[in-house]
């Protein structure tokens, strides 16, 4: 029996099922490893999430886990608290939606920039310094994982900077995919960071090039001298470069995934 979920699926019973009085329901055309919709009811707005494949299946259920671990520490900024729920044997989360815009979508003044990527640095030191009992593969490893589902063509040799970055010991946990539309502003403030399917144990340093290669320059020289002031360390400029680098790769290959195997998401421009 099939464990993830298909275009054809009747998404509107089981959200009807799962939530009661439901005012209103839009299908979020950008889920790329979910089919991802808000539903709004008397108690507000809510986010479902059905995996579109047996890998996001999978990562789905461990990214629960994970938000229910988080919930247990102060990391002064929210984190979504998933309800994991199933339909015939396959699983879907439900969250209540977080306020806030996306990183990518804020026009910040200068100091409110640096005070973001002071807020921003901060979450990832604390996050770093969890202990997290769950067993969470390294990133590398999940992101070869990731590129069988890829398809055929990609170039494993691509991860070498982040095999090198996690070369030095000890590693960490890390979000794993620390890219702007998953950081939430509000009144120019940091009040959010979603989506932890990607949660991983590695290098800090993978995040901040996850962050770098998806915001404009200005915003990478302020991030960059506030994370060496928050980590108490001097960046190597080469590797985070190259992980820039690895990520764009890595999102390429996902793309053309996409573009094969899932013609309803509505790419981003960039990706067009």
């Amino acid at each position: 029996m099939r464990k993830f979920f298909i275009a054809s699926d009747d998404f509107i019973s089981i959200i009807n099922s799962t939530l009661p009085e439901v005012k209103s329901v839009k299908k979020i055309d950008t889920g790329w490893t979910n089919f991802v919709f808000i539903v709004k009811n008397r108690a507000g707005s809510f986010i479902f999430r059905f995996p579109r494949n047996d890998f996001f299946r999978k990562v789905l259920v461990k990214e629960t886990r994970f938000c229910k671990f988080l919930e247990g520490f102060d990391l002064k900024v929210q984190t979504p608290k998933l309800r994991l729920l199933f339909d015939k044997g396959r699983p879907f989360s439900v969250h209540k939606k977080l306020a806030g815009k996306p990183l990518n979508k804020c026009h910040l003044l200068p100091w409110q920039s640096r005070k973001v990527a002071k807020q921003i640095c901060d979450f990832l030191k604390d996050l770093a310094k969890l202990t997290c009992p769950l067993s969470l593969p390294k990133a590398s490893t999940f992101l070869k994982n990731l590129s069988y589902v890829s398809g055929e063509g990609y170039e494993l040799s691509k991860h070498k900077p982040l095999l090198i970055a996690e070369s030095a010991k000890p590693l960490c946990v890390t979000h794993a995919d620390f890219n702007p539309g998953n950081i939430l502003i509000k009144n120019g403030k940091l009040c959010a960071v979603l989506d932890f399917a990607f949660v991983s144990r590695s290098n800090h340093l993978n995040d901040l090039a996850r962050l770098i290669g998806r915001t404009n320059k200005k915003f990478h020289q302020i991030l960059i001298r506030q994370y060496e002031i928050t980590f108490d360390c001097k960046v190597d400029r080469e590797l985070l470069a190259e992980l820039v680098s690895m990520w764009g790769y890595v999102e390429e290959r996902y793309v053309l995934y996409i573009k094969k195997a899932h013609r309803d998401i509505v790419l981003p421009k960039q990706h067009i």
